[in-house]
């Protein structure tokens, strides 16, 4: 059986996508007032960059766990049927939430939620670089040493530079009370005080999505909210970041199916040979004519998966000619050129994004080709 993932998006490669906008508010610590919070402009998003962004969270806490791969898969496009929005106010829908039974009621909405925070911590916040915290806690102890003492938060994340660090707790919610003392962002901040330094971390990031459902949706004119807190801190100290970003693109690594790189990081921290002779990977020199693409090619036959001996599995691949795909995922050429260098300094890279031509472009160089052509 091979898999289309062109299945799934049918509608996103015949129709215009339509954007879905979240109201933004900015709280400040301790108490998270309303009264202090600070309104900023909207963000939007679509149904892809959600599911895109939802997969990559599912990943990052799977990744050594090869076997639930398509339970990844399902729950990300668990999704596509959740929203019901008349307007452009994203909005949820009532009578999907109710079919649910209890106990997955609260996984759903904290995994959509983790999809809405992590593009936004990604694109508005500028901190593109964002990995489980159980893992790079477990990785970096002979670097960073990460220790806590109590519940630990969801992920550690890098600024663009990759020499800043942050501690990120996500939460999200269709009827709990966002705001005040012990409200979903005092809760998100008391998980990230629970780890210990060192290291000093540079960045405290409690967010929370407050979805809001389709009742009567015209006569209230609801919109979904993406509430946080940004608390720096002043730290002197470097720190070694380079294992902190092979590790984040690692969850892009189990998403395509390449495992046997998504193990390399894992077990000895470095990304294996450049992917100009891997049959998996395709380049393009065409598409972005000042950045090199690798595409990820044809997919592996799905119900081969439980042998052994077959370690990649891609839903992502067509067999059909090149620029006749609906739907390509990929990674700029730059990205890998910089995760195999054996430079000790963290280099910079200078990445295009937004979307131009079909081309779906994210802040840590991982790109999505989208298009109408049969």
């Amino acid at each position: 059986m091979r898999i289309d993932i062109k299945t799934f998006f049918k509608f996103s490669t015949r129709v215009s996508l339509k954007q879905y906008e979240f109201a933004v508010y900015k709280y400040f610590p301790i108490l998270f007032y309303k009264k202090a919070r600070v309104k900023e402009s909207d963000f939007t998003l679509d149904i892809v960059d959600l599911s895109y962004y939802t997969a990559r969270t599912l990943c990052s806490y799977h990744l050594t766990n090869k076997e639930l791969y398509f339970d990844v898969i399902a729950s990300m496009l668990s999704h596509l049927n959740f929203i019901n929005s008349p307007s452009n106010n994203f909005l949820l829908s009532v009578s999907r939430y109710k079919r649910l039974r209890d106990f997955s009621k609260s996984t759903r909405i904290g995994e959509m939620a983790q999809g809405v925070n992590t593009y936004f911590v990604a694109k508005r916040l500028n901190f593109p670089y964002i990995i489980d915290f159980d893992l790079a806690r477990e990785k970096t102890l002979g670097t960073l040493n990460i220790q806590t003492n109590g519940k630990t938060p969801d992920f550690v994340f890098l600024d663009a530079s990759q020499s800043k660090i942050g501690l990120y707790e996500s939460k999200g919610t269709m009827n709990g009370r966002v705001s005040g003392q012990n409200g979903y962002l005092d809760k998100a901040l008391h998980q990230i005080n629970d780890v210990n330094n060192p290291p000093c971390f540079d960045y405290k990031l409690p967010i929370c999505t407050k979805f809001e459902n389709d009742a009567a949706p015209i006569l209230t004119n609801k919109k979904s909210s993406i509430n946080y807190a940004l608390i720096e801190n002043k730290c002197v100290d470097k720190k070694d970041t380079r294992l902190l970003l092979k590790l984040h693109y690692a969850s892009w690594f189990y998403l395509v199916g390449d495992f046997e790189r998504v193990q390399s990081i894992l077990d000895e921290g470095f990304i294996l040979p450049i992917l100009d002779d891997d049959p998996f990977y395709e380049t393009d020199f065409e598409t972005d004519k000042k950045n090199p693409i690798y595409w990820v090619r044809g997919g592996f036959n799905l119900s081969m998966f439980s042998k052994i001996s077959h370690t990649r599995i891609s839903l992502f691949g067509s067999s059909r000619p090149y620029h006749r795909r609906g739907f390509k995922i990929g990674i700029y050429r730059k990205v890998i050129e910089n995760l195999i260098s054996t430079v000790p300094k963290p280099t910079i890279i200078e990445l295009p994004e937004g979307e131009v031509n079909n081309l779906r472009r994210y802040p840590d160089g991982t790109v999505l080709y989208l298009t109408d052509r049969k």
